[in-house]
């Protein structure tokens, strides 16, 4: 059992580190404007914009022009003639008021984790009761196959 909580620890060292080495960031999604690709409370992974041009399809996170702050996450419907972006979420029915100018992408999509990130949303909508009973019912399960593990590594003498 150890040594599958060390390995278990290594791949979570090494998942949690290299992305982050690579210019890789996460977020946690807090609307669905962007359903069915991403949905609240998942994890959303972009990575640096680099030399890949910005073009209409693609999925991105900028900072939101309303609110200092914070990101937005949505498609590149149209690239203007002045090089500014005309976004909207997969989910809305019409593009976003504000162009955003390509200067303000923080990164490109490229993974969702689904449900990871519904602890952070609940906290951030106030949903404490769920978080008080979602936490030791993910943690009873860990905590009896830890003790179970240990009892079946002892050797009688």
């Amino acid at each position: 059992m150890t040594r599958i909580l060390l390995a278990a620890a290594g791949v979570l060292l090494v998942c949690g580190t290299v992305p982050a080495r690579l210019g890789w960031s996460s977020s946690v999604v807090i609307s669905g404007s962007m359903s069915p690709l991403v949905e609240e409370g998942d994890v959303v992974v972009t990575a640096p914009v680099g030399g890949s041009p910005l073009r209409e399809g693609r999925v991105i996170r900028f900072h939101d022009p309303r609110r200092p702050g914070r990101y937005v996450l949505h498609r590149i419907v149209r690239v203007a003639g002045d090089g500014r972006l005309v976004t909207k979420g997969d989910a809305n029915r019409i593009a976003d008021a504000t162009p955003v100018p390509a200067e303000t992408v923080t990164g490109v999509w490229r993974l969702r984790v689904p449900y990871l990130g519904l602890p952070v949303l609940w906290w951030i909508e106030g949903g404490y009761r769920r978080l008080v009973v979602t936490a030791p019912a993910l943690l009873v399960p860990l905590v009896w196959l830890c003790f179970r593990s240990r009892r079946s590594d002892r050797r009688p003498s």
